[in-house]
């Protein structure tokens, strides 16, 4: 047999991540080997290490091509109508939404767990996600500024600040398991509210004068 063509390389390798992004949360770290995850892939350890070089390299391109997966498809939900208080309330929803299922929450866990033995590999994948969370934030904040609703210097910035305000704190408390992971009436409460106080910071000159 010949080489493979380039799609099948690209299908081979989807589901060597499959599979590895399976076991790794089924099953933690630790207690998963590449021989496991070859297996379950019907892939010889040879054709794993040939695309990646240890495990700790291929539960980094699991855990990010399962953030990337799901943040693309956010993406195109994202709200185009309505003011910029709405765009930026959808925006957060979808966002935490996402990131109160146990598979997140179960996947963060497991990053923490070897970010000592690995602080390259947990910040690589932490700021891989926070960076295109952040990214469908900043593309809701840049709107509103090209329409006027609001004034930002730097989009980057008011972006992770926004983000840390309205993800951090529920985040951390279902991952510490202090409560449900779900978005329920309070969690929606928290990004009305940090939606609201982050806007009193960012209208127009003239229109905070405005407010009472």
């Amino acid at each position: 047999m010949g080489r493979p063509s380039i799609a099948e390389a690209a299908t081979l390798s989807e589901r060597i991540l499959e599979e590895a992004v399976r076991l790794f949360f089924d099953q933690g770290f630790r207690a998963t080997s590449v021989d496991m995850v070859a297996d379950a892939a019907g892939v010889t350890k040879r054709t794993l290490y040939a695309r990646y070089r240890s495990k700790a390299v291929l539960f980094e391109a699991a855990v990010s091509a399962t953030i990337d997966m799901r943040l693309d498809a956010l993406a195109l939900l994202m709200p185009a109508e309505g003011d910029i208080r709405s765009r930026l309330v959808s925006v957060c929803t979808l966002l935490l939404d996402w990131l109160l299922m146990d598979r997140s929450v179960g996947m963060y866990r497991v990053v923490s767990a070897e970010s000592r033995q690995f602080p390259a590999l947990a910040r690589n994948i932490h700021s891989h996600g926070a960076r295109r969370a952040a990214g469908l934030i900043g593309d809701a904040l840049q709107e509103g500024v090209r329409k006027g609703e609001i004034e930002i210097d730097d989009i980057g910035f008011a972006a992770d600040y926004l983000t840390a305000a309205v993800i951090q704190y529920p985040f951390q408390q279902a991952v510490l398991g202090l409560v449900a992971a779900r978005l329920d009436d309070a969690t929606r409460h928290h990004i009305d509210q940090a939606v609201e106080l982050f806007l009193a910071g960012t209208l127009p000159r003239g229109r905070r004068a405005e407010q009472p």
